[in-house]
């Protein structure tokens, strides 16, 4: 009995500390979805990277419609060469969204056909708590 409970114990301790880790780093946690997020848009799947967009984005823009948008500002950059993290902006109210966190990370980028990119992406932190992209720009 005294064994389950030290385990139980241990247990609740790891969760609190990792549950704590997570909350305490809210850049690390927006750049992973990011990273996760951009190798779809980067391999042009762009289906699958519209399945993941913040549920704010689904509802304002068709599948179709992010097909075109991929077409016109994704595809012309070609095979990315470099992507380094240059700044995260976290954001405690979201303009048309004020019960949902947001933040944007912008990345200094290399490309096949354009050597010197800006891309900055949006992010919702949904609900459920996961962090999600709601946009994409390049300079």
């Amino acid at each position: 009995m005294k064994r389950n409970f030290i385990i139980l114990f241990l247990f609740t301790l790891l969760s609190f500390s990792l549950n704590v880790r997570a909350q305490d780093c809210p850049h690390k946690l927006t750049q992973k979805a990011v990273e996760s997020w951009v190798s779809l848009w980067d391999t042009g799947k762009y289906d699958q990277s519209y399945e993941l967009l913040a549920q704010l984005t689904r509802d304002k823009i068709d599948k179709r419609k992010w097909f075109v948008y991929w077409t016109a500002v994704r595809k012309p950059l070609g095979a990315l060469k470099s992507r380094k993290l240059k700044e995260i902006t976290l954001i405690k109210s979201l303009p048309g969204a004020p019960e949902q966190e947001g933040a944007t990370l912008q990345f200094e980028s290399s490309f096949e056909s354009k050597n010197s990119v800006l891309e900055t992406f949006g992010m919702m932190k949904e609900k459920d708590g996961t962090w999600r992209v709601a946009n994409y720009l390049t300079n």
